[in-house]
């Protein structure tokens, strides 16, 4: 019977560390919630301003919960944007949930289509059912904008419309108008990843004391 007790207490510790590391099935490595596929068109946007900029971004749905822990912005042909850009994501009623200042120097991601996502993490972000808001912006020459290419989403999302900022030089702002043309693309956002290796050692490590302090009690 104790060595039942002891076995329980070391599985509800399990549990419990687990559900504090946030109680998902992540992704062993780094997904994109949208990947573009190959094909489209690289193109500067023509009226955006040079100064501040125009966000321009997509809205989608989400269907079950999903966990971000990065925010990406295309480069399209992995040509190296010229300047850096802001990319943000919000509720739909325009509330900030998260934003990264995206550069040339950032990191990769790889992608299906014909360029590479360049990314920055963010504190790890819950997102429940609902519909939320992407957005990045664009000057007048740089950097590209993704358009007549295919895309692919994990199953929990779903693309909903292209959305945009009515000011050309409004700057990083809610892009809450539905563009109503086409579908062009530039920001996106990445799911959590697993803990690393060693952190998951230092897990099973607690776990095994855990178990061989219930052994001592009982002993005693």
């Amino acid at each position: 019977m104790l060595e039942f007790i002891a076995v329980t207490r070391v599985k509800v510790a399990a549990v419990a560390l687990f559900l504090a590391l946030g109680g998902f099935a992540l992704p062993a490595k780094a997904t994109l919630v949208l990947d573009l596929d190959p094909g489209g068109n690289p193109q500067d946007c023509g009226t955006c301003g040079i100064i501040a900029g125009q966000t321009f971004g997509w809205a989608f749905d989400v269907s079950s919960p999903i966990r971000i822990g990065s925010l990406a912005a295309w480069d399209s042909n992995a040509a190296a944007f010229g300047r850096d850009v802001q990319v943000g994501l919000w509720t739909d009623g325009g509330t900030l949930l998260a934003s990264a200042s995206i550069s040339a120097g950032s990191p990769t991601e790889a992608s299906n289509g014909d360029g590479v996502w360049r990314v920055e993490s963010i504190a790890r972000l819950t997102l429940d059912p609902g519909r939320y808001v992407m957005g990045m912006t664009f000057f007048d020459f740089s950097p590209l904008i993704q358009i007549g290419a295919n895309w692919t989403t994990i199953p929990e999302v779903t693309y909903a419309q292209t959305r945009l900022a009515p000011d050309a030089n409004g700057g990083f702002v809610f892009p809450g108008v539905d563009a109503g043309f086409g579908d062009f693309f530039g920001p996106s956002l990445l799911l959590a990843e697993l803990p690393e290796p060693a952190t998951m050692t230092l897990i099973g490590l607690g776990l095994v004391g855990l178990g061989l302090a219930a052994r001592r009690r009982r002993a005693c």
